[in-house]
């Protein structure tokens, strides 16, 4: 009987662990196939970064330039057409919009500052993104360095980002990472071969060419991949294969050098343009009224070997050579058309256009001339006014606005768009409702915002549809500090409409001290929120 007993126990007990098995794994398929299942219904994101690109392009009202892919994009989407970053300079720029947060919470105000190091707190975009079931990979310039966490942001890419390096075999590797045309490959090779023999270490040969030999511009006649942004193209077309045969929605990531110092670019480009029939900025001195530490001697530029260095804050480059840095600029500006055109053909050869979304920004604006500025670093229109365009599901066809927004509204925005939930640590807004209604909605902030460091002084400014108001704090001053309007060294206001072109700083004009105080009041209110 025991046995009997025993034996049937044993029957039973298996056939009720065997149907809770049966159960546990029934569950755990369906979870996975709900899990599949609501993957594969969340959208993807290309995220396209330009850096240095200003909206100099077709679809932004610029009759000479031959931009057709951004003209194609803005046709798909919405065009932002008065969108600011919140520091112009590359470093501080990405590390914002990167994590969404402002320059003083990821407390990145240069190129060299890691987010990870200052503000560890904070996640990167697409590192939320994979914990949120996405996969996520990147190639180009996305960041301006590596950071700690390993490659090019290792906590940002569930798959390794790329910086591919087989250029064109026809021409081989471009001299020092820019250059192809032949006879300066050579002066570089020689240059290169004489620190060497000086015993100069590898580390510093660049520094020693470059200090010899660096010229601005370059249009050589070689194809697209001889230069770092055809292979990012070619590379991002690699990746998305690699995505698409996954279960997983993806962020992609594209990152192009251009229109970046050197502007370097094949001359096909080039040839789209007339240099004699290009136009130069019609305001070249210094604004009246406006502190002088307000501008800068344009540095960045006067690196280059074909530049004047002793030129400084109110000289201006000679016309020749304005007229061939803006026809390289222009040049550089179509090549990376190109580049778009071909992710957006691929995207539509897949079938994946109407579930991909689209974001399309510049990390900072360009002077090219203006207040006989060039660069960037600085407060002006010309070096904070970005593209900033979105296109896929949930964006309105042909659509542009003219509300003021910021850079780093791109993340609250993507993740609404795809539907995952915020993250909390973000200090833009979300532009949802702008993307899929009619002209006349707007968001609840009537005004973009930035900084820049100059020294000591940092200065803040709020940007509305028709002024520009900043304000100069000293004593190294950050939003995080109590307010003191007795460290403000210096104030600037700017009629958009009235003077485009920011020929005098308007705050001391009588007609205008009401607007500056209700500007003040709303730089306050964000200074101290």
């Amino acid at each position: 009987m025991k046995l009997r007993f025993t034996l049937l126990f044993s029957v039973v007990l298996a056939t009720i662990i065997g149907c809770k098995t049966q159960q546990t794994k029934t569950s755990n398929t369906q979870k996975e196939v709900s899990q599949s299942v609501s993957n594969t219904n969340k959208k993807n994101i290309l995220f396209i970064a330009i850096d240095d690109l200003k909206p100099l392009l077709s679809n932004y009202g610029n009759s000479q330039m031959k931009t057709p892919n951004f003209d194609r994009l803005a046709k798909m989407g919405m065009t932002f057409t008065n969108a600011h970053v919140q520091y112009a300079v590359c470093g501080a720029s990405r590390a914002s919009v990167m994590t969404g947060a402002n320059p003083d919470k990821t407390k990145v105000w240069d190129l060299k500052t890691d987010f990870r190091k200052s503000a560890p707190s904070l996640v990167s975009m697409p590192e939320y993104l994979i914990s949120q079931g996405y996969e996520s990979t990147g190639v180009g310039k996305i960041y301006h360095i590596p950071s700690s966490a390993g490659g090019h942001d290792g906590k940002t890419w569930s798959i390794p980002h790329e910086m591919p390096t087989n250029f064109d075999p026809k021409y081989g590797e471009p001299a020092l990472n820019y250059y192809q045309n032949t006879e300066t490959k050579k002066e570089m090779a020689r240059l290169t071969a004489e620190a060497e023999a000086k015993g100069i270490k590898r580390g510093k040969v660049r520094n020693y060419v470059f200090k010899r030999f660096k010229p601005s511009t370059e249009s050589a006649d070689v194809s697209d991949t001889a230069y770092n942004d055809g292979l990012f193209t070619q590379t991002a077309l690699k990746q998305l294969e690699v995505l698409e045969n996954g279960n997983k929605p993806w962020f992609l990531a594209v990152g192009y050098q251009k229109p970046h110092l050197p502007f370097v670019a094949p001359k096909k480009y080039w040839d789209l343009y007339d240099r004699d029939k290009i136009e130069l900025a019609p305001f070249q001195q210094v604004s009246e009224g406006t502190p002088t530490y307000a501008f800068h001697s344009f540095g960045e530029i006067r690196a280059f070997s074909d530049i004047d260095n002793k030129l400084r804050i109110g000289d201006k480059i000679p016309e020749a050579k304005q007229r061939e840095l803006i026809h390289g600029y222009m040049a550089c500006i179509s090549y990376i058309d190109a580049q778009i055109g071909i992710l957006l053909d691929e995207l539509e050869r897949r079938g994946i256009l109407e579930d991909t979304v689209i974001g399309l920004w510049g990390d900072h604006g360009f002077h090219l001339g203006d207040h006989t500025e060039w660069c960037k670093h600085s407060n002006f229109e010309q070096a904070t006014r970005i593209p900033f365009m979105f296109a896929g599901p949930g964006v309105k066809k042909n659509q542009k606005s003219h509300h003021p927004v910021n850079l780093v509204d791109i993340f609250p925005t993507l993740f609404d768009l795809v539907g995952v939930p915020q993250h909390s640590q973000t200090d833009g807004k979300s532009l949802v409702n702008l993307l899929d209604a009619d002209a006349s909605t707007t968001v609840d902030m009537d005004y973009a915002y930035h900084q820049y460091k100059r020294n000591a002084k940092m200065g803040y400014s709020v940007r509305t549809e028709r002024y520009r108001y900043t304000e100069w704090h000293d004593n190294n001053y950050r939003s995080y500090d109590d307010y003191n309007s007795s460290k403000i060294s210096g104030r600037e206001l700017y009629d958009y409409e009235k003077d485009p072109l920011e020929t005098k700083n308007l705050v001391k004009e009588a007609n205008y001290s009401a607007i500056a105080k209700e500007l003040k009041s709303k730089l306050k209110s964000h200074l101290t929120k």
